[in-house]
């Protein structure tokens, strides 16, 4: 914890408290006990034990029913996905995204996760007569998107899972995917194959085609999408839009600095 404040600084004692719990909860693989924490950070088990209600209220922390021990909770995860999402990450997404719509002649999206949904935050919409898009700032399942998958796969297991466990899965078309181990299953080929297809599982009759984009730490902050009537798409080739997406994420993950790993 940052202890480096100066004395004549207005603060508010309880709230420095509680950000040293969550640096010391950060740091712990399993999670730690009132008492743990307590000794660590030298604050009377009392104290220690409302600080930690609190953020349990907030679902900024949880505690794991058998051990008693805390963690990371939900809501943080949820506020980091939010404070990553810039409009200068929407601005340098705009060139991309127009570029892919002009090869593609469908609708490209840049999403971003928020908890177990996405977010569209930027878009360069279809010029053509019969079109598909989401309106910006709309909010949809991660799991029956393709952007959505596209960015969950590539989570660290420990947010994955917590992303799935949080998650109300609703069974919008036949398509959908609501079963926790068949949909971990596709986000290990995702992983592997590195794009995600939602295929008609949000609306009948709509594909999306994503892949995910990286930042300078290799974590994946985004993902760009196509995304249009099914029919259209197959006349186009699937795997030929697969390449154009996947080769549009990669450049857009160049500029925010990634270096893909030989």
């Amino acid at each position: 914890m940052n202890n480096n404040i100066p004395k004549d600084t207005k603060t508010i004692g309880s709230v420095i408290k509680a950000v040293g719990v969550l640096e010391e909860l950060a740091k712990s693989e399993d999670g730690l006990g009132v008492t743990e924490i307590s000794n660590r950070l030298n604050y009377g088990v009392s104290a220690t034990y409302h600080l930690l209600n609190t953020l349990k209220q907030c679902h900024i922390i949880e505690q794991d029913k058998k051990t008693k021990k805390y963690r990371i909770g939900f809501a943080l995860f949820r506020i980091c996905g939010m404070a990553k999402r810039q409009n200068a990450l929407a601005s340098l997404a705009q060139p991309y995204l127009d570029e892919l719509r002009e090869m593609v002649g469908e609708t490209s999206n840049l999403m971003i996760l928020d908890g177990n949904e996405v977010i569209y935050v930027a878009q360069s919409e279809s010029t053509r007569l019969l079109k598909l898009f989401t309106q910006l700032g709309a909010k949809v399942p991660f799991y029956c998107t393709g952007g959505g998958k596209a960015i969950v796969a590539y989570q660290p297991k420990k947010v994955q899972d917590l992303i799935l466990s949080n998650t109300n899965f609703i069974k919008y078309t036949k398509n959908t995917l609501t079963d926790i181990n068949e949909l971990q299953k596709e986000l290990e080929v995702i992983k592997e194959q590195g794009y995600a297809i939602d295929n008609e599982e949000r609306e009948e009759g709509v594909t999306c085609i994503a892949a995910p984009v990286f930042d300078c730490y290799g974590e994946a902050i985004a993902s760009i999408s196509i995304s249009g009537p099914t029919y259209r798409l197959k006349e186009k080739h699937i795997s030929a839009i697969v390449k154009n997406v996947m080769d549009t994420a990669k450049k857009m993950s160049e500029a925010l600095g990634y270096i893909e790993e030989s």
